[in-house]
């Protein structure tokens, strides 16, 4: 399934990386004062000092000072280990009980010291790193250097194109309405035949529209068709039909079903329709009143709401074998038959590709009910609202396009609707919506300047540490029948890695191969330039074969911007990097055997590997999950968390945090002794620093309007879950910790759930 869809809240990121595709947080009051001695010797490279031990209090699961016991360690003095220590005393609230509240005490500090910035709805450590990262890209897109490569050069293009508000202001909605006028028009704003207007109900022709509208954006309105790989033989590609989205964002339908609820966000989206509407129909000179526009607004929402209903909820979506139905190209006016399918696709197909269609080929239709279920809705609808709605949608694609009136008008909204306080830098957005269009010359232009190959081995070596921790646990597992097992390790072992980015990108002509046939005019203003990039996009999409790429889904992906401080430095203790990078490592290692991953063999073709009474069990692991997470409630939104829509990144959270562990003990085995502890937290074991670490990768902030959002649409658990929702699982955290049986952070075994 694709997850690349247009809305108007396309541009909000939740983060920018949630392990798990599709995008990660330190005590000084109890610590025990370092002599002058010790300072001396911190001097030479090594501090030797006498600790404070923890014991357990009765019955509490606090860690309790007692009388300073003899131990000694070695204490790490080098970069790695004060970067480290330093991030750590930002984040840690020593007056919470980690047995009591995990989050809470390795995040309490951050959070209580770290402001959402205005412009964003969420903050934490992807925020700060994400925000890093925006600011290189700047430097990088505003250097005045010509590249060697014309790829980059188009891109710095693009983006300027893009930051050129005086030009947008002077056309304001002047081309995009010339479009609109070239569809037919817009009845909301240009009024109807036979009623002082222009659009025309007798010309009215739904496939045209479908096929101008796509020519100009790639907007999946009704349907989503796209060309992918055949889930059964990734050798090939097919074109896959699906359900379209919505204007909140595709899979936003309990916004438009409950309005009771949400009769506050329905209020602003209707609103911010209404106004950014208005301000067409005054460039336009239209003569409809804002009363009338209005009613149409009204009837708008109406028709969306109902479309809305007939949408499959994504939590219903996670059966790939369902989904998966072959049909003929011939069957499709038989499936849905408002659509003249042969005129549409050769309307957007490149003229080579005709021949395909005439072949009759195969094709994947993700929801048969739903097609017949939306032939209905449009059959008992009046054109002039789906006509009305479908160039909505066409409008709202065009975000940076417009002057500064609409910017203005989209802020107002989502202000309202997810609680961000005002409008992010230009320069943020223009960087995020060039960056889109020609991904790979981007990550060519910032790799080539900040990326380490250093790193990108590291983190290969610690791919194959945690690949090994999960071979042993497969191993290990009681639960599944041998032949399933032996398979389970094949899959683990063909699963490719992938980290930062394809070599190609380092080399300019193998980078401009790769964009050929997409020129932009120095003229071109940034209108153009989007429509052309679209159009080359559509037209790659289509192409049977790709030199350079091969989409494989046995295989984990890392972006090279994550390979980073706080997550990874290959300065940093072991048990800091285990915990961080390792954790999300594991994470995606897991993946390939969560509730959907699990679907797919070793070559990743959609097909059922496991026996019978092994799957049965497996699926009762995962039920665990499902009731363990449905019954979190998330702080200030009166909703729990959807515990079937997260249950994937639920299960690869908790795999991944164990395979880490187990790794960075494997590490520690092989050394032979243990790291040297962190300069300020002398008192903490190597293992809590590790589970410390991995709960700072979720310290972070949300708005409550953002968080409701998250609930009802991110497959992410909020991140205070990401955390206590796993550390409840792990007997190796309550036994690092002394945490009680039966304390909130250490649950009975048979309350903790564990897939793998």
């Amino acid at each position: 399934m694709r997850s690349s869809r247009i809305s108007v809240l396309n541009l909000i990121p939740f983060s920018t990386y949630n392990p798990g595709f599709r995008h990660l947080r330190a005590p000084s009051s109890l610590m025990m004062q370092i002599s002058v001695c010790c300072i001396i010797l911190l001097q030479l490279g090594t501090v030797t000092t006498c600790l404070p031990s923890f014991q357990t209090g009765e019955g509490s699961g606090r860690m309790e000072f007692i009388k300073p016991a003899m131990d000694t360690v070695d204490i790490g003095v080098g970069p790695g280990f004060v970067k480290a220590s330093d991030m750590f005393k930002n984040s840690v609230n020593e007056t919470v009980d980690p047995c009591d509240d995990f989050y809470e005490f390795a995040c309490g500090k951050w959070v209580a010291n770290n402001k959402i910035p205005d412009d964003l709805t969420s903050y934490g450590h992807f925020t700060e790193l994400r925000e890093k990262v925006n600011m290189e890209l700047k430097n990088l897109y505003e250097d005045s250097e010509v590249s060697t490569a014309t790829s980059i050069n188009t891109l710095k293009q693009i983006y300027k194109g893009c930051m050129d508000v005086d030009s947008l202001n002077a056309k304001n909605s002047t081309e995009l309405l010339k479009k609109v006028a070239e569809f037919g028009y817009w009845p909301i704003i240009h009024g109807e035949k036979g009623h002082d207007g222009e659009w025309d109900a007798n010309k009215f022709d739904l496939t045209q529209l479908m096929i101008d509208i796509g020519q100009s954006r790639a907007i999946d309105v009704f349907v989503d068709v796209y060309v992918s790989l055949d889930q059964k033989d990734v050798n090939r590609r097919r074109l896959h039909f699906d359900q379209g989205g919505l204007g909140l964002g595709s899979s936003a339908r309990d916004y438009y079903l409950n309005e009771t609820r949400y009769a506050k966000q329905m209020g602003a989206y209707e609103e911010y329709m209404n106004n950014k509407i208005r301000l067409f129909a005054r460039d336009a000179g239209s003569k409809r009143t804002d009363e009338e526009i209005a009613q149409s607004v009204k009837a708008i929402l109406d028709f969306e709401k109902k479309f809305a209903a007939i949408l499959v909820p994504e939590e219903q979506r996670r059966n790939y074998t369902k989904m998966y139905n072959v049909r003929r190209f011939s069957e499709l006016p038989e499936i849905f038959g408002e659509l003249d399918w042969n005129t549409y696709f050769k309307g957007l197909m490149p003229e080579d590709m005709h021949f395909y269609l005439d072949s009759n080929p195969e094709l994947i239709i993700n929801e048969l009910e739903f097609f017949k279920r939306l032939a209905k809705l449009l059959q008992s609808t009046d054109k002039k609202i789906i006509a009305d709605y479908i160039i909505w949608r066409y409008t709202s694609a065009w975000s940076f396009q417009l002057d500064e009136r609409f910017d203005d008008v989209q802020q107002s909204f989502l202000k309202s609707f997810i609680g961000k306080q005002s409008k992010s830098p230009r320069w943020k957005d223009c960087i995020a919506a060039a960056g889109s269009r020609l991904s790979y010359a981007s990550g060519a232009m910032y790799v080539r300047k900040h990326f380490n190959k250093e790193d990108r081995g590291a983190a290969l070596e610690m791919i194959e540490d945690l690949r090994g921790s999960f071979r042993i646990m497969l191993n290990e597992n009681d639960w599944m029948m041998e032949e399933t097992k032996v398979y389970a390790l094949e899959k683990a072992n063909e699963m490719l890695s992938l980290i930062g980015f394809p070599d190609f990108i380092y080399n300019d002509t193998q980078l401009d191969e790769y964009y050929a046939n997409l020129t932009l005019n120095p003229e071109d203003d940034y209108a153009t330039q989007v429509e052309k990039t679209s159009l080359w996009a559509q037209k790659k999409a289509s192409a049977v074969v790709n030199a350079f790429y091969s989409s494989v889904k046995n295989a984990i992906t890392f972006p090279a911007a994550i390979l980073q401080a706080p997550f990874f430095d290959r300065s940093f203790p072991k048990a800091v990097n285990y915990g961080g990078i390792g954790a999300v490592i594991g994470h995606e290692i897991t993946h390939g055997f969560d509730d959907q991953g699990s679907q797919f063999d070793k070559l990743g073709n959609l097909k059922n590997w496991w026996d019978r009474s092994t799957l049965q069990r497996f699926l009762n692991r995962t039920k665990c999950i499902i009731n363990q997470y449905s019954q979190y409630e998330v702080p200030d939104t009166g909703l729990k968390v959807n515990g079937i829509l997260t249950q994937g990144e639920n299960i690869a959270d908790n795999g991944g945090i164990k395979q880490a562990f187990n790794a960075y003990r494997n590490y520690i085995r092989k050394l032979g002794h243990e790291e040297k502890r962190l300069p300020g937290f002398e008192t903490y074991s190597n293992d809590q620093i590790f589970f410390i670490s991995y709960a700072q990768t979720w310290c972070g902030r949300t708005k409550p309007e953002t968080a409701i959002r998250q609930v009802l649409i991110d497959p992410h658990s909020p991140m205070r879950f990401r955390v206590n929702g796993v550390v409840v699982n792990q007997p190796a955290f309550a036994q690092a910790f002394s945490c009680p049986v039966g304390s909130k952070m250490n649950l009975k075994p048979e309350e903790r759930c564990s897939v793998w």
